[in-house]
This record gives C-alpha cells, structure tokens and sequence, in this order.
C-alpha cells in the first residue's frame, strides 16, 4: 500500500525498510504489550515517513535564501562519498538538509526555557533519580585463572604476594610488579554496585576503609583487595543538578513543540493511501488459477 502526502509518494519498499530500521527499537519498547506485532510496527514506519515528508515539504516553503557558499562547501565535503549522484541532485539534497535544519532551528528558538519554579518542581518530582549510590575506591592484585595459568599456580602466586603483603610491603610495589592487572598499581578508582562482578562486590563493599581482604576466588582468577574509601549514598543538592535538569526540560520542550508543529502540518495535509501499482501490474500480467491462494494469505 502506497502513501501519499500531499503529492508526495510514500512506496511500500520504503516503509518496510524503515519498519527494518525501527524493528530493534520497537522489540524492546512494546514486547509482550497488547496489539503489538507487525502491524503496529508498519504503522510506526508509516508515521515516521509521512512526518519527514511533511518537515521536507514545510522546508521547501521557508521563505528563506540559503547562502550558496555553504551549498557549494558542504557539497565538496560530500560529493567524493555520493557515487554517481549527479552535481544538480547532490546540491539540491545538501539544500533541502540544509533547509530542515534551519526550520528545526527556528521551531527550537521560539521554545521557551524552563523557568525556576519549573525547575525546582522536576527536582522534588524525581528526588530518587538524583541519588548517587554508596561508592567505594579499591585496589586489587590478581592472579588470573585462564588458560594459560591453571587454579593451583594461581594460588601459589597470590599466596607469596599475601605473605608479602603481612610482612609489610607496599601493596602498590606488590600490584604493579606482580599482579596480572599491573595498571595504576591495581588501583581501581571510584565504583558503586553493578560495575564489577557480583564476587568481587560482595568482598569489597563488606569492608572498610583501610582494610585488606584475605585471598578470594572470582571467575577471573585469586584476587586480593584493599579498601581505600567509602562513600555513603546521598541526595545531590538541587543547584548541582540545576543545569542538568535544565537540559532535560528543554529537550522535553523541544519535543512537544515538534509534536504540535507536526500535528498542525497534518491537520492541513492530504494524506491518503492506494494500492501499489506494481502489485495491480502483476496481477494484470498473471493470471492467478481460481480456488489457489494468493502471495500473503
């Protein structure tokens, strides 16, 4: 089924390869949600195109010169990477880019920005999101278990480094000559739980700081541990987030201010659909046996 905006052909091809396009994305966002499925999918690819087509079509009308200089310099960046696309059509695709990212300019700048009452809002609204969870700063030696060295030999070496350790050597002189992670003399900087192995988390963040753990197994191989400091959990201030919440709301602006540019374009649009005239020749030039099924069925 082809689509029409306007005057502006939307082929079939084109929005099943956009629905290949999306496919990923929208697995992830409706799995298991009631009515999802190909067709809702081909509906998403369908929406998608029929709204580029309407921001093409509202750039083209921008009563606005482009200045011929940029065309010319982005078509030299461009034109070694275009095949054999021809200089015209090269040019006149660089000014049409060009032109909808003016319109998205423009549509961005009459959005206000958020004000200060908006602002402290969002923060008391989304407390929990500014939580920085309890961090550690650790250091470990290591002794990998691969193939290349098996468990036994592991643990001889890891014992001769804790022996070393008890009688008083420096635990970086003892990480950077014989740990199999050497870098920054083992140590592992600032991490909070869930960006190490659960084994290795479940040693460290049951110490304190300054302390030394005894040898351990993880799927990695015989570690030892030290526990340089401890951060407790906290709430960031709201003037350390400001900025980032603003961001937040700006984009959040800029997105319903599209919707409502988009919508007021297709409240104007013709749009409408017909059969693929390629699928109406085929079955003109073939004759299909009565009683037999037919391509889809």
């Amino acid at each position: 089924m082809t689509t029409i905006v306007n005057g502006e052909r939307i082929e079939t091809a084109e929005i099943e390869a956009e629905a290949d396009r999306l496919r990923p994305q929208y697995e992830s966002y409706v799995q298991g949600s009631p009515g999802s499925g190909p067709e809702q999918l081909a509906e998403w690819a369908r929406e998608n195109l029929i709204e580029r087509a309407l921001f093409r079509q509202a750039a083209r009308e921008m009563n606005v010169e482009l200045p011929q200089a940029e065309i010319d310099k982005a078509y030299e960046n461009e034109k070694d990477h275009a095949g054999d696309t021809p200089e015209a059509e090269l040019k006149a695709d660089i000014e049409l880019r060009m032109r909808v990212e003016r319109l998205i300019a423009e549509n961005n700048a009459k959005v206000p920005g958020p004000t200060e009452q908006e602002l402290k809002d969002f923060y008391e609204e989304h407390k929990e999101e500014m939580i920085v969870p309890e961090q550690i700063r650790a250091g470990h030696i290591v002794k990998h278990v691969n193939a290349d060295a098996d468990k036994q030999a592991a643990f001889e070496a890891i014992l001769e480094i804790k022996m070393k350790l008890d009688a008083g050597e420096a635990f970086e002189d003892l990480a950077t000559e014989h740990s199999d992670c050497p870098d920054r003399a083992g140590d592992l900087g600032w991490f909070s739980r869930g960006q190490m192995v659960e084994e290795f988390e479940d040693v460290v963040f049951a110490m304190k700081a300054g302390e030394v753990s005894d040898i351990f197994l993880t799927q990695f191989g015989y570690h030892i541990a030290r526990v340089d400091d401890r951060r407790a959990a906290k709430t960031l201030p709201f003037q350390e987030v400001r900025d980032r919440i603003a961001a937040e709301l700006v984009e959040q602006k800029r997105g319903a201010a599209a919707e409502e540019f988009i919508d007021a374009l297709k409240a104007k649009a013709t749009i409408e659909d017909a059969d693929d005239e390629r699928d109406e020749d085929m079955q003109t030039e073939h004759d299909t046996p009565e009683g037999a099924d037919l391509p889809g069925k």
